[in-house]
């Protein structure tokens, strides 16, 4: 009898070793068909640190021959969205095409997962969260990525800014759902994806992810500050227009009530205003208007109304008012000139 029962503790110690023969926490997470890395960890990141680092370089390159204005920190963000494009695209996206395969495959990339999965063992079981965030990221925030480094290069400003803020908001929220739910998951649940040696936990967790922090943080604020200048200076330019707008209003009112005037001047003075234009061409003096401020020109207008009106039975308020409506606008347009005029002291 106690054979029997030391054989079927053996039996259950041998499954549950069987069942749990990963490196992964939390030790009863099951990992199917996992199988070991067969290349050392020097090796892996050597190999996936050389391209990247050699993609990165090409393309600032590239932006320099292309863009002869790029600074040093354009060259920085041409930099960083090449690295996200590369990653999100393709590392992340080999990720969701191969998830249910992963822990058996060996190579480049699945090495990679699964020496990361031992700071988050989420990424070897097909977690539903992991895979709506990373699908997510492949479809978004890769592509657009992608779209910023050919702002970047272009020169394209507004194109630039417009992705780079979009993109590093995409970062930060994705961030904030990736720590605040193991967050959630340890303090109430007990429940801890990553093994707890200082490599997995503080430079694979959070070392790794810290830069997907600090960088869009960065970013944002950045074209944050060029996003409200430019539209400090497009304000500025629309009430320059503005200005010129009623500055040409006033001068069109004032060029109307001249007119006016000059049409009043034409139908009472019919008879002698040719002599006087050929007078002022061969002259050349100032209007007598600009002269002596219109005494003259009231004396003219007295002789010809005392003219017009050589029939005693028509009345000379007739004349009277046109010359004081002709006197009024002459007033009124000069007033609204000064008054809009820009730039123009009381």
């Amino acid at each position: 009898m106690s054979s029997f029962l030391k054989f079927l503790v053996s039996s259950g110690d041998a499954n549950s070793s069987r069942r749990h023969k990963h490196p992964y926490y939390p030790r009863e997470v099951v990992v199917p068909n996992y199988a070991p890395n067969t290349l050392t960890l020097p090796m892996v990141l050597g190999a996936f640190g050389g391209a990247v680092t050699l993609l990165m370089v090409g393309v600032v390159a590239v932006g320099k021959k292309v863009n002869k204005r790029l600074t040093w920190k354009d060259a920085g963000a041409l930099a960083w969205f090449t690295l996200c494009g590369f990653l999100h695209c393709f590392f992340e996206g080999y990720y969701v095409l191969n998830h249910a395969t992963l822990p058996s495959k060996q190579d480049i990339f699945a090495q990679l997962w699964k020496e990361y999965a031992l700071s988050d063992s989420r990424y070897m079981t097909s977690d539903p969260f992991m895979l709506c965030i990373e699908a997510l990221t492949v479809l978004t925030w890769g592509p657009l990525s992608f779209l910023a480094v050919f702002a970047i290069i272009k020169g394209n400003t507004s194109l630039r800014h417009i992705t780079q803020t979009i993109v590093s908001v995409g970062h930060l929220y994705g961030v904030a759902l990736y720590f605040g739910t193991c967050f959630f998951q340890e303090k109430f649940r007990g429940i801890s994806y990553s093994r707890p040696e200082t490599l997995y936990y503080w430079v694979y967790y959070a070392g790794m992810n810290a830069p997907w922090v600090i960088v869009p943080a960065i970013l944002l604020f950045q074209s944050s500050k060029t996003i409200s200048q430019g539209l400090s200076v497009l304000n500025k330019v629309k009430s320059m227009k503005g200005g010129d707008s009623s500055a040409s209003g006033s001068s069109s009112i004032y060029s109307g009530k001249a007119e006016s005037i000059r049409s009043f001047d034409g139908s009472s003075e019919s008879k002698s205003s040719s002599s006087r234009k050929a007078d002022r061409e061969s002259k050349r003096e100032p209007s007598r208007d600009s002269r002596d401020g219109g005494k003259e020109r009231r004396d003219r207008v007295e002789r010809e109304q005392a003219s017009y009106l050589r029939d005693e039975g028509r009345p000379e308020s007739i004349a009277e008012s046109r010359y004081e409506i002709w006197e009024e606008s002459r007033a009124d347009a000069r007033e609204q000139l000064r008054k809009k005029k820009p730039g123009r002291r009381e």
